[in-house]
């Protein structure tokens, strides 16, 4: 059963179904949300265990639909339904994800270096000095 049948009538404008849609975009908004809610590493050993599964949790997502619907955006999620479906969109997701971290990580680094070259003091010092007088 391909992914498109069980998309209900109304539906099919807002989803590609010629399958030649490009999922850069949205992958990136969804490593994004990961990285912010700082579930990189969950997220990323969750979609390795699962890539071998990748169509059949596509098949899945179909199934479920009544009551998924109910809580997420029609359109984004025929989207994430559709980007399961090839699993090698799963490893370009956990790839998307890794390189929205580095970018986090470089951020954050120099905030620190920002903040330490304005002789602003760590949390940890200003405490331990506090607590050693």
């Amino acid at each position: 059963m391909n992914s498109s049948e069980g998309i209900p009538g109304g539906i099919h404008g807002i989803v590609n179904l010629d399958n030649d849609e490009d999922y850069t975009d949205f992958m990136k908004s969804i490593a994004r949300e990961v990285v912010q809610r700082r579930l990189t590493v969950p997220v990323i050993i969750f979609l390795e265990t699962v890539k071998p599964l990748s169509f059949l949790g596509n098949q899945l997502l179909i199934f479920a639909n009544p009551v998924i619907s109910l809580v997420v955006s029609a359109e984004n999620y025929y989207r994430f339904v559709r980007m399961l479906e090839n699993r090698e969109n799963v490893e370009k997701l956990i790839v998307a994800i890794e390189e929205e971290n580095d970018l986090e990580v470089r951020r954050r680094m120099e905030e620190k270096e920002e903040r330490r070259r304005n002789g602003v003091e760590p949390f940890w010092k200003r405490f331990v000095r506090k607590g050693g007088r």
